[in-house]
């Protein structure tokens, strides 16, 4: 189980945009919504093991 909660901000190790938590799935994925470039809402699920605590670096995509 990760230890992560909804309300976190997080970012895929890959990079990308900061994302906030906004729900813990039954099977543990994070549902995470952000803004993309133009401003636009979108929303995925991410397992807890591709992203990172954001760590107030700048933002990035």
């Amino acid at each position: 189980m990760s230890n992560f909660k909804a309300g976190d901000t997080v970012r895929l190790k890959s990079g990308g945009p900061l994302m906030t938590v906004t729900v813990i799935q039954t099977d543990g994925d994070l549902w995470c919504e952000w803004f993309d470039k133009s401003d636009k809402p979108q929303a995925k699920s991410f397992s807890p093991h591709s992203v990172v605590e954001d760590d107030g670096g700048p933002v990035i995509g």
